[in-house]
């Protein structure tokens, strides 16, 4: 992928043909075992001499019998039901807009399959964007499954195991009381960081007390931006709870130019 994108980067400027690269022969090489960029010398050598001393044998194949060899080439190529179940299990939305672009393409033309899924994509975008996803993390501890005396690091994953890939019987850890890790999935951007900001908030509430009680305090000695409870609702008793010590945002997910996490200390 890089070769190609370098290749025409610089072939723009001298008026060059677009380089590509071809999935029937990309799956044959590995079925033959190739596993360096030197097998495209001998295949740039088979095809001249194909060209130049075999255009009078090959006219004589029959159509389907290249046909034959490119689709037992590329029979590898297509997704197996365990695969498609993993692609299910990763992002439904994304496997939904695959099984329509497979669907179009087998029932109309490559065209308006490859248009199917471009607009599709970019209506998930703009949804995502605009309702952007996130994790609160925990941590657990992992070690090589080839050298279990190795020492184990740790790795940080969803809290919620049912949401996600990870294996359910892993014994997560929360983070320490009044510690908050989020983990962003799309960027985080003006239209939704309002949406971001609420879902920060929300769990805080819900996973540690407050500062200073004023329940009980009038409204004019009550902070401006604090209305108080609504009459003959329910006050929580939130003594137990843990004070909100930080908030660690983690970007590992987001482009950004500098450091990957944020570390913002509560008021």
């Amino acid at each position: 992928m890089i070769a190609i994108g370098v290749t025409n980067t610089v072939g723009t400027c001298f008026g060059a043909y677009p380089a590509t690269g071809s999935f029937s022969r990309s799956a044959l090489k590995s079925k033959s075992g190739v596993r360096t960029p030197i097998a495209g010398v001998f295949t740039a050598i088979g095809v001249i001499v194909a060209l130049y001393g075999l255009t009078d044998a090959f006219y004589w194949i029959p159509t389907a019998g290249l046909a034959a060899v490119i689709i037992h080439a590329v029979a590898d190529l297509v997704a197996s039901p365990p695969q498609v179940y993993t692609y299910w299990r990763v992002s439904p939305l994304e496997f939904l807009i695959w099984l329509a672009g497979v669907l179009v393409i087998v029932f109309t033309t490559i065209e308006i399959g490859i248009y199917t899924v471009i607009i599709a994509s970019l209506v998930l975008l703009l949804l995502r964007v605009a309702r952007p996803g996130g994790t609160f993390l925990g941590k657990i501890k992992v070690h090589s499954q080839s050298q279990p005396e190795s020492e184990s690091r740790e790795v940080y994953v969803p809290l919620n195991t049912s949401a996600s890939v990870v294996n359910p019987d892993l014994q997560i850890v929360p983070p320490a009381p009044g510690v908050i890790l989020y983990r962003f999935e799309e960027s985080y951007l003006y239209p939704n960081s309002s949406i971001a900001n609420s879902t920060l908030v929300d769990y805080a509430k819900a996973t540690t007390r407050r500062g200073r009680d004023f329940t009980g305090v009038s409204a004019s000695q009550r902070p401006w931006n604090d209305p108080g409870p609504r009459k003959g609702a329910v006050v929580e008793d939130d003594s137990h709870k843990p004070l909100l010590r930080a908030v660690v945002l983690d970007f590992s997910g987001v482009y950004v130019s500098r450091g990957p996490r944020v570390l913002l200390p509560a008021c």
